[in-house]
């Protein structure tokens, strides 16, 4: 099945404060990503793994959609975060990448002093026995989405 505008329409209006699609897609926000084993469906039809978990602004209403959808109609721009999520999901000791780092950041998965740890390192490939240690619980936390801290609302 292909990526079909009109059913992604159809799925995120009711959801909407705007009645016109184009003023309904400024209303929603990044909250999540996750990658699943399993198939699913995107709104729009088509067969995904990599979900964008969006909140509308305006109402609180949550759904999710696929990341070509997200990028493509919603105009959020999800970057390289699915990329950075599979290699620290595949191997805790790799490095994530400044999409993730941030997108991590922003949702309360990390403190201010790991994120800055993980920028200052996200390039080294030898790290010491306690540097690797942290990086790894904190590639964990991201993996699996542990908020450690409260986000102010305005992020």
């Amino acid at each position: 099945m292909d990526h079909n505008f009109e059913r992604l329409k159809a799925h995120i209006l009711p959801l909407s404060n705007a009645a016109d699609f184009y003023a309904a897609k400024n209303e929603w926000k990044l909250v999540g990503v996750e990658i699943q084993e399993d198939w699913d469906n995107c709104p729009c039809g088509q067969a995904i793994k990599e979900l964008c978990h969006i909140e509308n602004q305006l109402n609180g209403k949550k759904t999710y959609v696929g990341n070509v959808c997200v990028n493509q109609f919603i105009g959020i721009d999800t970057g390289n975060l699915f990329a950075g999520l599979k290699r620290i999901a595949q191997d805790d000791s790799a490095n994530a990448n400044e999409d993730l780092i941030t997108h991590a950041y922003k949702l309360g998965y990390i403190f201010e002093k790991e994120y800055q740890f993980l920028m200052q390192t996200r390039r080294k490939r030898k790290l010491s026995p306690a540097q690797l240690s942290w990086k790894q619980k904190i590639n964990n936390r991201i993996v699996n989405q542990t908020v450690v801290r409260k986000v102010p609302d305005n992020t």
